[in-house]
């Protein structure tokens, strides 16, 4: 997140040393991060992308252990395991954890709330204004996130297909670190450059536009297909001949796709549906060059009113990855 222009110290031109030289800059004080305003602004240090169910909890544990000042979390549902337990640990040695759970799971994160609370965590309900706190993030220590698809169930874990990825990069932390110290404390933050997708943000437009960027081939595997915008730049694209197809999640599970079966029908995009593992993932793949992947659905409240994390993958070796994953899960899943 940038500093406004009246927040910014007036910076002088160097003092001539009486040699026709400046000198050096200090550099006593660490460098802040480039600003990063376009979600394809390349990283400083590349995502690490996962995949789940294969990888489990795994990724999550890993930083959560290596943690030694703080852990800050937002989730959607917290859950028994590994994750759970590691938090718990954290706090009582001492490692200043801070959750937000979301409001309106109440009856299904109080358990998590009063576990948590009593390893010494700070704890604390969503804000009413999001419909739902349905971002998921991990922040350790202020240096890396673990952004994913997925809640912290061990056991969904095991069976849903979702990605999650490591986050190193400067700009991007600074922004979440940013973004979490908003959220906890009720306040509006300031996303006028940040290369995240953040909703109720710029979500639908970011992913609108990365939909309309698409010039051969569109993949989308996401548990939902239900705004109707996001719905027309599909269609848009499909038109124009760039070759469409979805995969949603069953929709004897998510009601709203046996809808958007019938729009792409209609629009003679091929789409199918996958109930092992279970589509909880919202993932684009456009050209083969770069995803989205999130915790948006790609839905109107997801994208109009919760607050939601996510962001694009521009490593053609992660956008890979998610595509041969589609593929896979393409070959053994039902037309609609």
């Amino acid at each position: 997140e940038p500093v406004t222009a009246a927040e910014t110290p007036a910076i002088e031109a160097p003092k001539d040393d009486g040699n026709g030289s400046a000198p050096s800059p200090s550099t006593n004080e660490p460098s802040k991060p480039a600003p990063a305003c376009d979600v394809l602004t390349p990283r400083t240090k590349p995502l690490e992308l996962f995949v789940q169910p294969d990888v489990g909890s795994a990724p999550f544990v890993a930083a959560i252990t290596k943690a030694t000042k703080t852990i800050d979390v937002m989730v959607y549902q917290m859950g028994y395991g590994p994750i759970l337990d590691g938090l718990e640990a954290k706090a009582k040695a001492g490692v200043a954890v801070r959750v937000i759970l979301d409001l309106s799971q109440k009856n299904v994160n109080q358990k998590y709330m009063d576990r948590l609370l009593a390893a010494g965590a700070n704890v604390i309900w969503s804000d009413p204004q999001f419909t739902y706190m349905h971002a998921k993030v991990i922040l350790v220590d202020g240096v890396e996130a673990i952004i994913s698809t997925g809640n912290y169930s061990e056991s969904y874990m095991g069976k849903e297909r979702n990605f999650a990825v490591r986050n190193t990069d400067p700009a991007d932390i600074e922004v979440l670190t940013k973004l979490y110290a908003a959220d906890f404390s009720r306040t509006a933050p300031d996303l006028t450059c940040t290369r995240l997708i953040v909703a109720p943000v710029n979500a639908k437009q970011r992913l609108i536009d990365f939909i309309a960027s698409a010039k051969k081939e569109i993949v989308i595997e996401s548990m939902q297909l239900g705004d109707k915008d996001i719905r027309d730049a599909i269609a848009a694209r499909k038109a124009a001949g760039v070759a469409v197809r979805a995969l949603l999640a069953d929709p004897s599970w998510i009601d709203t796709n046996k809808d958007a079966g019938t729009f792409l029908a209609d629009k003679q995009i091929p789409a199918r549906w996958m109930k092992s593992p279970g589509v909880h993932v919202k993932a684009i793949v456009v050209d083969d060059q770069a995803a989205y992947i999130g915790s948006e659905n790609l839905s109107w409240t997801s994208l109009t009113k919760n607050r939601e994390v996510g962001l694009i993958v521009s490593e053609t070796t992660n956008a890979a990855t998610v595509k041969s994953t589609f593929e896979t899960d393409w070959a053994t899943a039902t037309p609609f």
